[in-house]
């Protein structure tokens, strides 16, 4: 079977958060299942715009940058359906075309009314998810439409989580049957490896013995960096040798950057930005401790990175629901 993947992100494109390995691992086990694979994806400084990666092709597709987001994806929709008609053309017809998240749509629809392809959408969070568990008008009002165009013309929607799945069908009256949830999960290779932690330690000039409490994630509203960031001192007065490390970037960094020096807790926290994943192995293994403070969780892929390196996490109630608390993890309210 040919199959066109959509992503704005991949591990061999420009990875910005879950998607990226999600994209990137789903294509390659489709591949090893005896599909033809072709991933559309952005590209990045320097990248082929074609290359193939573990029997995967991916097409990494330029377009114009525009300063408002929603028209700087409708851009990257179209190059994605120009450049799978142009190789659809070269290479034969695909049965089907599957878009990860609202980025995507517009892609989708293009190709589904020229050609009438069997559609899948995966929804990997809620627009209404990403803020916070807030319904807000202007962007994120054209955002949550995309959403419910996505799943309207799917022939199947897939969900990361049960959560997800109640959540999508309250906002967006999706038909149950319609919905199917595919939970996440990671490949366990990666993780497969022994690394040398006071190495990891001396990068960030953070003593052998000082335990590490590690947040993985982008900085922003949904995933609750700024709840954390307030317990630090609170940690720090039971445990003051306990260091704070932050893996990812986001809108939040600046700030929660300005409000650690607020706190007088500047000391105890690093701020790490986009970590690429061999790195962020390395910090996995190292830590003592994970937290994932999410206001809202459609599925949490890093709980399962950090069992992966047999690591004890700390989530809250907004999601995860294969944590019980008390049995493999700690569940607390935000």
């Amino acid at each position: 079977m040919r199959i066109a993947m959509f992503g704005w992100e991949s591990l061999h494109s420009i990875a910005v958060g879950g998607i990226a390995p999600h994209v990137t691992e789903l294509s390659a086990a489709l591949q090893r299942l005896g599909n033809d694979v072709h991933v559309f994806t952005r590209i990045g400084n320097g990248q082929e715009q074609y290359e193939m990666i573990d029997g995967v092709h991916y097409h990494r597709c330029p377009f114009d940058f525009q300063p408002n987001f929603i028209e700087e994806m409708n851009n990257m929709c179209r190059s994605f359906a120009y450049h799978f008609f142009r190789i659809e053309k070269a290479v034969g017809e695909f049965e089907i075309i599957h878009g990860h998240d609202w980025m995507t749509v517009n892609a989708l629809s293009e190709i589904k009314n020229a050609r009438d392809k069997k559609t899948v959408f995966t929804l990997h969070s809620t627009e209404y998810g990403r803020c916070g568990n807030v319904f807000y008008g202007g962007k994120s009002w054209d955002i949550r439409n995309l959403e419910w165009y996505g799943g309207f013309i799917a022939d199947k929607i897939i969900a990361a989580s049960e959560n997800i799945k109640k959540e999508a069908q309250r906002i967006y009256q999706f038909e149950d049957q319609k919905v199917t949830i595919l939970p996440n999960g990671i490949s366990l290779q990666k993780f497969k490896r022994e690394i040398d932690t006071w190495n990891v330690k001396r990068w960030q000039s953070v003593g052998v013995m000082d335990p590490i409490c590690l947040f993985v994630g982008r900085m922003v509203v949904q995933k609750g960096p700024d709840l954390l960031v307030e317990a630090v001192p609170s940690v720090l007065a039971e445990n003051p040798h306990t260091k704070f490390f932050f893996a990812g970037d986001g809108h939040m960094r600046s700030g929660l950057e300005h409000r650690v020096w607020e706190l007088g807790v500047q000391h105890a926290c690093r701020f790490l930005g986009y970590v690429p994943d061999a790195d962020l192995v390395n910090l996995y293994k190292a830590c003592d401790l994970v937290c994932i403070p999410s206001r809202n969780e459609p599925f949490g892929i890093v709980a399962l990175e950090a069992w992966a390196v047999s690591k004890p996490i700390v989530v809250t109630h907004n999601g995860f629901d294969y944590v019980l608390h008390n049995v493999n993890g700690l569940k607390v309210y935000d």
